[in-house]
């Protein structure tokens, strides 16, 4: 922010504002912060190639999620009913997420680009793709193309038509 220098330096008393200027300044105050957030500074600001990308909850809605691609954070959400858990990096059940939007995460060895995912990352159309073996899994496609692995809360399968964890007998996956 800056500040004009008659106003800090000024030995005369400012006029008192009005309501409609304080709703004025109220209002760019709010959209000062909503920027701030969306250049979230825990996204590192190179990408580590021999690190998976860098998953963060959003700061402010625990459906949604981080992935920091450059530095910058893209936008994901999770499959309806399911919040983001960033102790275990995952999409889970409301009760187990213990959403707490801004925890920094931790990082491990990164996978290898897949060639299940498209070549564009498109946040809007998230990719998903089902375990090869295992139904109560499924991978999400990052930015970088790489296949994160999730899996879904205890008792619920994936269910690829509707791309998100389902019951066994909704989401028909044969092991």
């Amino acid at each position: 922010l800056h500040w004009p220098v008659s106003a800090v330096q000024s030995e005369t008393p400012l006029p008192v504002q009005s309501n409609r200027n304080k709703m004025k300044v109220s209002a760019s105050l709010v959209l000062l912060l909503a920027a701030a957030v969306l250049a979230d500074d825990r996204c590192p600001p190179q990408d580590d190639p021999e690190q998976p990308p860098v998953l963060l909850a959003h700061p402010t809605d625990c459906d949604k999620f981080l992935i920091c691609n450059h530095g910058t954070p893209v936008v994901s959400k999770c499959p309806p009913g399911l919040l983001w858990n960033d102790s275990q990096k995952q999409c889970d059940y409301p009760s187990q997420a213990q959403c707490a939007p801004g925890v920094t995460p931790n990082t491990e060895p990164a996978p290898k680009p897949s060639p299940n995912c498209p070549p564009e990352y498109d946040p809007d159309h998230m990719v998903y793709i089902p375990h090869e073996t295992d139904c109560g899994k499924y991978y999400i496609c990052d930015p970088y193309g790489v296949e994160l692995e999730q899996t879904c809360p205890s008792g619920l399968h994936w269910n690829p038509v509707v791309n998100y964890c389902d019951f066994p007998e909704l989401a028909q996956c044969e092991e």
